[in-house]
């Protein structure tokens, strides 16, 4: 996935699948079982994994969550509120499908920050710190403090087949570890899902390696392996390497991780329900994922950055594929019973300005817009929150990025106060001002 932004800035992946900054699948599963050694005391809950969509770009509340339809024509813009499966809820017209599983999600019109550039913006969501000096907007992973999925990587307990966090359809920006370091990083999907030749690197062995091979490279790691625990000719540390490649491949031939990335299994009615879409298809392979044990998954979906043609851009390329993606991921999980387990938050970087400007669309504000969580047990069908006449700021109830993040870590069961040592060693809290929402418990 390409993005280019009001800032001219063109967005590349930064990472190949399965590969972290240059490194290979053994050594990214190295780094992790180090850091998953090195203990903490949070004691995590086995049972809540979150999948976090992240619509990038602004989404703008004016437009879908939280209409003013009594306001001025170049306040309320082009859309009106309809009625959802909540008594008292009203959404846009726009989304008729989301409608029907509001009483699913919890709609936080309170959420206020103050950085209206993209970058910095997304920062502050993604890791519930707000960017100190720097150019946010780069080609490159320049977290000044840890992800929430890297976090949910350091801190979770991992014992599953599948890396603790993994981001589909590429890196998230600000999705980054920070002084966690690259063991704490994503798996990235770098692909579309919805493109009828996605693959997944790195969890099958590749097509020159065949089954004979395969089994002979075993052998010989077994033989290694027993001199060295007979006779100690094999250094401590090669064992230990041995151990990590072991384990990537085990991952490459693990039937469960295998059936976790094949999304051509799911029936055509399945995927044709979630829609034929990047963000319809990479909904249905997060749920794939958390059901199959991954902790934290992150899908990006841009671009939303509508500074012009706002109308025609949501109603006609934006909003359709969410409509249809949503629901159908809830109304899913719902039915098999992974929503009880599985937190879901759509949330972005900022919203967009009350007054439509003079190239028709809606121009950044961090001031004032909403987001929704829901699943895992939350307190869901209710707004928490509300903003003035016009939008422009929250008047009740107003929270903050490390709020929501505080949220989603207490409710992995990973303490949100929890301290860490950064690179050098100084003391840094995980979430540093935030706090539960506790309309929400």
């Amino acid at each position: 996935m390409r993005s280019t932004f009001c800032d001219g800035i063109k967005r590349r992946e930064l990472l190949q699948a399965g590969t972290l900054a240059g490194l290979g699948l053994a050594d990214f599963l190295r780094l992790q079982d180090a850091q998953a050694s090195s203990g903490n005391d949070s004691s995590p809950s086995k049972d809540i994994n979150c999948l976090f969509i992240y619509i990038l770009g602004g989404m703008s509340h004016h437009d879908l969550w939280d209409l003013k339809p009594l306001s001025a024509a170049e306040i309320r813009g082009d859309f009106s509120p309809i009625a959802t499966n909540v008594p008292g809820i009203e959404i846009s017209e726009l989304l008729p499908g989301v409608a029907t599983v509001m009483d699913e999600f919890a709609l936080l019109r309170g959420m206020t920050h103050g950085d209206s550039d993209h970058g910095r913006g997304s920062h502050i969501m993604m890791t519930g710190l707000k960017a100190g000096p720097g150019d946010f907007n780069a080609e490159r992973d320049n977290n000044q403090h840890p992800s929430i999925g890297s976090m949910v990587s350091k801190m979770a307990n991992n014992t599953g087949v599948l890396p603790p966090y993994i981001s589909v359809p590429n890196f998230l920006r600000s999705g980054g570890s920070s002084f966690l370091g690259a063991s704490c990083d994503p798996f990235v999907i770098e692909n579309d899902p919805a493109a009828p030749e996605f693959s997944v690197r790195d969890v099958t062995l590749p097509d020159s390696i065949n089954n004979l091979r395969s089994r002979r490279r075993q052998q010989a790691l077994r033989t290694v392996n027993g001199l060295s625990e007979d006779r100690n000719q094999v250094n401590d540390k090669i064992k230990t390497l041995d151990t990590f490649y072991k384990k990537a491949y085990n991952l490459m031939t693990s039937q469960k991780a295998k059936e976790a990335f094949e999304i051509e299994r799911e029936p055509g009615i399945v995927r044709e329900a979630y829609g034929m879409t990047t963000i319809g298809q990479c909904c249905l392979m997060g749920r794939r994922l958390v059901e199959a044990g991954c902790r934290f998954v992150s899908i990006e979906n841009g671009n939303w950055d509508t500074h012009r043609k706002n109308t025609m851009s949501l109603k006609d390329l934006l909003v359709p594929a969410f409509d249809n993606a949503i629901p159908a991921l809830i109304n899913d999980m719902k039915q098999s019973g992974l929503l009880e387990t599985t937190l879901v938050v759509i949330a972005t970087e900022f919203g967009r300005t009350p007054r439509i400007n003079n190239l028709a669309g809606r121009d950044h504000w961090p001031q004032a817009f909403s987001i929704l969580m829901g699943g895992a047990g939350l307190n869901v069908g209710q707004v928490v929150g509300a903003t003035d006449k016009q939008g422009a700021y929250v008047s009740d109830r107003p929270m903050t990025p490390q709020d929501m993040v505080a949220t989603i870590l207490t409710k992995l069961g990973i303490d949100a106060n929890a301290i860490l040592p950064d690179s050098v060693g100084r003391p840094k809290q995980l979430v540093s001002g935030g706090h539960m929402i506790t309309e929400l418990a």
